[in-house]
């Protein structure tokens, strides 16, 4: 995890400098590796960011306000129509609302329970034909949309994909719960981010609305397989 107020500015400092390079930096062909190439970076972006908040669930003041402070941004932000340079804002926005969700409701139960309850959430509405979270190679972003979180594609100036609210605000639960209860932070995050990379590979191959909940859940339990008997002795036991 993030340690210190430098590494926090810095991942946030180069998770800013990437979406505002990206359109810059050169075309990659096929299409299909651009999009997948692009999602994985910005997705590693996008989960840097949202690792730099569980650390302030140890001051929720500070979180509030952190919270706070990135609505207020991201506003202005989308009003201004700046498409992917929202994306770091907003990522800390909605991951902070994870935080403040997770760190008020630390049950060892909820630790378990949400991140199965959600997968099954997110493939029933999936199947059902809602909107996929993930959507490779969707298109442009409607202007000034702060219900998604765009991933720029490298030389283009479109998105390469999106991840939804719903994604950052869990990665923030997730991450939460994995440093609250004793499970691996750093492990988590890297799980939480192949899982995103995982959807958009499935989307793009399949050419079918893929769920990114379920692979997010799967990844936590995964990379703590090992801690999670711990963690369910605990909630069997309160």
């Amino acid at each position: 995890m993030v340690r210190g107020p430098a590494a926090v500015l810095g991942l946030l400092a180069a998770a800013q400098a990437y979406v505002f390079v990206a359109p810059e930096l050169p075309i990659v062909t096929p299409v299909d590796l651009s999009i997948v190439l692009a999602c994985a970076v910005g997705a590693a972006a996008v989960v840097a960011c949202a690792s730099a908040v569980p650390p302030l669930s140890d001051v929720p003041p500070l979180l509030w306000l952190v919270v706070l402070g990135a609505g207020i941004l991201i506003t202005a932000l989308n009003v201004s129509d700046v498409g992917a340079g929202a994306t770091p804002i907003e990522t800390l926005g909605y991951a902070g609302i994870g935080a403040v969700f997770a760190a008020g409701l630390l049950s060892p139960s909820l630790a378990i329970g949400l991140p199965l309850f959600v997968a099954v959430v997110d493939v029933v509405s999936t199947l059902g034909g809602g909107p996929s979270e993930t959507l490779a190679n969707a298109g442009t972003t409607r202007p000034g949309d702060p219900l998604s979180l765009e991933l720029p594609d490298w030389g283009t100036g479109l998105p390469a994909g999106r991840l939804g609210i719903s994604d950052a605000v869990f990665i923030g639960v997730f991450l939460v719960y994995a440093r609250k209860f004793g499970l691996r932070p750093r492990a988590t995050a890297v799980g939480l981010w192949v899982a995103s990379v995982a959807a958009v590979a499935l989307k793009v191959w399949l050419d079918t609305a893929i769920p990114v909940l379920p692979l997010m859940a799967a990844a936590y339990f995964l990379v703590n397989a090992d801690r999670i008997p711990a963690l369910v002795r605990r909630a069997t036991a309160s």
